[in-house]
């Protein structure tokens, strides 16, 4: 029996799964993402820490880890990254000296216009690929989808380890 090639392997099993449908399209979009900020030599996060520090002058590392759900050591990492390149400063806190205020540098603000030039090229391609009733429905269905928090899906008989689950720590 000689091997299937990749154009004759049968994904219907896979492809009647919505989170697998839904995986398959950000990773093409992320991969043409990515390919944008590339030619400025930008990762998807440290773009991510440009807008929200531009947008926040004087936002805490604390701050920018939970709007980007990023943990403090990585977020760490990217902002060394920002800060050696010289387009990130951090400004110590008039409130609180053991705070640093994150700021763009000039060279900061420069290189996050034209990252925010090259995302708009590639937002301008994606929208354009949609009518505006499916852009319409498309953001309905996101935002419904990124609100979306399921029971918890516990094995039968298995504790959830969720105190709010156990009876006899009602009230605790």
């Amino acid at each position: 029996m000689s091997p299937v090639s990749h154009s004759e392997i049968d994904q219907s099993r896979l492809t009647r799964f919505l989170g697998f449908r839904l995986t398959r399209a950000k990773v093409q979009v992320h991969k043409i993402f990515l390919r944008r900020l590339s030619v400025l030599e930008l990762s998807a996060t440290e773009f991510s820490v440009l807008v929200l520090v531009g947008a926040n002058p004087g936002v805490y590392l604390r701050q920018l880890g939970s709007a980007l759900d990023v943990s403090p050591p990585n977020l760490v990492a990217v902002v060394d990254r920002l800060v050696q390149r010289g387009v990130l400063a951090r400004l110590p806190s008039a409130e609180d000296r053991r705070l640093q205020e994150l700021h763009l540098t000039d060279a900061g603000r420069h290189l996050l216009a034209r990252a925010e030039a090259q995302v708009e090229m590639f937002e301008t391609g994606l929208e354009q690929s949609l009518s505006a009733a499916e852009r319409r429905c498309l953001d309905s269905a996101l935002k419904k989808l990124a609100a979306f928090d399921p029971p918890r899906a516990d094995p039968p008989g298995e504790p959830s380890g969720d105190p709010r689950d156990d009876p006899n720590q009602a009230g605790a």
